[in-house]
């Protein structure tokens, strides 16, 4: 008899939770003892693991006893030291209960195969499993798994232009910037956060709670907001910027013109309120404080250093605090360690008290002058000084100012994804790595359901006139052995959806009018032309969309759809079948289960991922929408992202500038983000791993799941 191997694992308690947008493979368990139905089951790991569901219909005790076979097998591999320690053959799981047996068939590539079967009752379930090996007991991620919901994140200049509108309710949605300044122009609104590592400059109408920058904070339009952090200067100038509930900011602050206001304001630096009718309520300041607008309806003025105070009229209920000088027309209460300059006109002054440890004198000075003050003490006068002047001379007085201390403000920092097409590939169901010498696409098929794993041309099927077939091999255009399935349909049975430029390695889908729901990965670039797709499209190098394009996620339609090929009207996708494409056809690690459903897979949350790393240098990643686009999933671009014309996109995108080009992020025309939408198998912030991707004490080193 053959030696068993012994795997020792240590088996957690099954709990189960729900979470949203973690961005990596998550595996939920579900042991479940007793239980009369299960119709959704998952495998969940710790929030420190990836992210990857598998929900199905449980019809017998096997099926469960297989699937808990895999979460335990798969926590095994990930504290193998080396692969090498595994030979071909059935291995012995300690602590295992009955019912589920593992089988180590061999490597694929670099990852390991294994076959895992579940019995129960005389009922057999079988699947095929294929997870990636930890060397060493695991590696520690450098940038640890984050819920980035459906927001976006630009790495690199990025610019907001024409009319961008957040919409569709949900979560709030945030806007940020990393390695790079953020220009917004003409009008977005639907915002929550946005924040820069670099500059923000908005010379737009926007509405957003809080704005954050690690640089300067311009703003010259119409813009409201409840916050405004800023490690250094911020301004806000023109006649629009209308209303901040609070400014925080480790540089200067600049309100000038127009009807420029904030509520509370906080600096390190100087604070100026020129020109217009610019305000604030209260300021804070270690610097200085310049006020020479039109405005008096300051509360509370405190500064390290001078204070000048000078609204041309009013009589204002202002206190200020100065360790500086004091130059004020019109104020309440005043206490100053320097001197008291009372710089307003005629019957001007100081209604409440004043405390001057300097001298006082006026602009309205001398005894017939108009300067006044209810009540005070001061260290000594400007004499004569005018009988309006209610004063008590101290010499040698002191007055105690608190030294105003302004907290830092706080870095922005976020932890960003890293796009590498290449770690995709194995999960794609179709590689597309070339032509034939008769422009025949060649692919590397992988998880397609009726078609087995290898390598195949996409050809005519040479009883009809139909295109874009899967065979093994082809003679001419024509395939010369058994097509196996259809896997495109263009506008006609006698177009393809595929073309390949072999001087440029582009790649184009165009004329198509839909594919089957598979996950498509491209060695090159890839133009995604006119057509309703539902796929996941990834691509070593760039990626552009044209014409009228709309395009989902394999996970965002109904699970019916994705995995059945029925009609999904509210998304405006018929049957498969009126296609010319089958069903059946299905992506095996996209949907499971009687009747298929969904698994929630992470990658079926993508519709584009572009750039890849090769020797350790990233190349590609430049994705372009094009007008009139649509896209409904996680958008992924390992350079630059933009879109022009009449755009949607709904789900996170990300910008990653990971390559050494020159560039930047753009949004302009007319661009919608949509904030929900999809079905309940859809979520657009959960991620899959690329890089580093952490083991933990959980399954999420699995690639494939599939049933034998």
């Amino acid at each position: 008899m053959r030696n068993q191997q012994v795997l020792s694992v240590l088996r957690p308690a099954p709990r189960v939770r729900e979470q949203r947008g973690a961005a990596s493979l998550v595996l939920v368990l579900i042991a479940a003892i007793g239980l009369m139905a299960l119709t959704a089951r998952s495998l969940q790991a710790p929030a420190a693991a990836q992210k990857l569901q598998f929900t199905e219909h449980v019809a017998t005790q096997a099926e469960l006893n297989a699937w808990s076979g895999v979460s335990i097998l798969s926590a095994a591999v990930a504290k193998l030291t080396t692969p090498s320690q595994l030979t071909p053959g059935p291995l012995t799981l300690a602590g295992v209960p009955e019912g589920i047996a593992v089988n180590y068939v061999g490597t694929v590539g670099s990852n390991l195969r294994f076959n895992v079967i579940g019995t129960s009752a005389g009922a057999t379930s079988a699947l095929a499993v294929v997870l990636r090996p930890f060397v060493g007991g695991g590696i520690t991620p450098s940038t640890p798994p984050n819920s980035y919901g459906t927001g976006q994140m630009y790495n690199g200049n990025t610019t907001l232009s024409g009319s961008v509108m957040y919409t569709g309710g949900g979560e709030p949605q945030n806007l940020s910037v990393l390695g790079g300044s953020l220009t917004l122009s003409g009008s977005v609104t639907g915002l929550n956060t946005v924040c820069a590592t670099g500059d923000l400059s908005v010379s737009a109408a926007i509405s957003a709670n809080t704005l954050c920058s690690n640089g300067n904070i311009l703003l010259e339009g119409a813009a409201n907001a409840q916050r405004i952090n800023a490690i250094g200067n911020v301004t806000l100038s023109g006649g629009a910027a209308s209303s901040i509930g609070g400014i925080h900011s480790n540089g200067a602050v600049t309100l000038s013109g127009g009807s420029a206001y904030a509520g509370d304001v906080q600096a390190t630096g100087s604070v100026a309120v020129t020109g217009g009718a610019a305000s604030a309520l209260n300021i804070l300041t270690e610097g200085n404080i310049n006020w020479t607008s039109t405005s008096s309806n300051a509360v509370s003025l405190s500064a390290n250093g001078t204070v000048t105070y000078l609204p041309p009229s009013g009589d204002p209920v202002t206190d200020i605090s100065a360790i500086g000088d004091v130059r004020v027309s019109a104020a309440r209460n005043v206490a100053t360690q320097g001197t008291t300059t009372l710089a307003g006109g005629y019957g001007q002054g100081i209604s409440g008290n004043l405390k001057s440890q300097g001298l006082l004198s006026g602009r309205e000075w001398g005894a017939n002058g108009g300067a006044r003050v209810a009540s005070g003490t001061v260290g000594s006068i400007t004499a004569p000084y005018p009988t309006g002047v209610h004063v008590t001379v101290q010499n040698g007085y002191t007055v105690s100012v608190p030294r105003v201390v302004v907290p830092a403000v706080s870095t922005f920092t976020l932890t960003k994804p890293t796009v590498d097409a290449y770690t995709l590939r194995d999960q794609a169901n179709l590689v597309f790595t070339g032509v034939d010498a008769s422009g025949n696409p060649q692919v590397q098929a992988r998880g397609i359901a009726g078609v087995p794993d290898g390598n195949y041309l996409i050809a005519n099927n040479p009883t009809g006139p139909s295109k874009d077939w899967l065979c093994r091999t082809a003679s001419g255009g024509d395939c010369s052995s058994t097509p196996l399935a259809r896997v495109c349909k263009s506008y006609s049975d006698y177009n393809t959806c595929f073309s390949y430029d072999k001087n440029k390695g582009n790649w184009s889908m165009s004329g198509g009018n839909t594919a089957l729901p598979l996950v498509l990965w491209f060695t090159g670039n890839l133009d995604v032309g006119t057509g309703r797709w539902v796929n996941t499209f990834i691509a070593s190098g760039d990626i552009t969309t044209s014409g009228q394009m709309v395009m989902f996620a394999p996970n965002y339609p109904a699970g019916s759809y994705t995995c059945q090929g029925a009609a999904d009207n509210t998304n405006n996708l018929p049957a498969l079948s009126a296609k010319g494409l089958s069903g059946d056809n299905y992506a095996t690690q996209l949907c499971a289960g009687s009747p298929r459903l969904p698994t929630s897979a992470s990658v079926g949350n993508l519709s584009l991922v572009a750039g890849g790393i090769v020797n350790g240098v990233f190349s590609g990643g430049n994705i372009t929408l094009g007008a009139s686009s649509e896209v409904y999933g996680a958008i992924l671009a390992g350079q630059y992202f933009s879109t022009g014309g009449a755009t949607t996109v709904a789900g996170f995108t990300f910008a990653g500038k990971q390559g050494t080009g020159t560039g930047s992020n753009a949004l302009g025309g007319s661009t919608k983000i949509v904030q929900n939408g999809g079905s309940q198998y859809y979520d657009p912030g959960t991620l899959p791993c690329t890089v580093n991707c952490s083991s933990g004490n959980a399954a999420n080193n699995i690639i494939w799941v599939s049933p034998i």
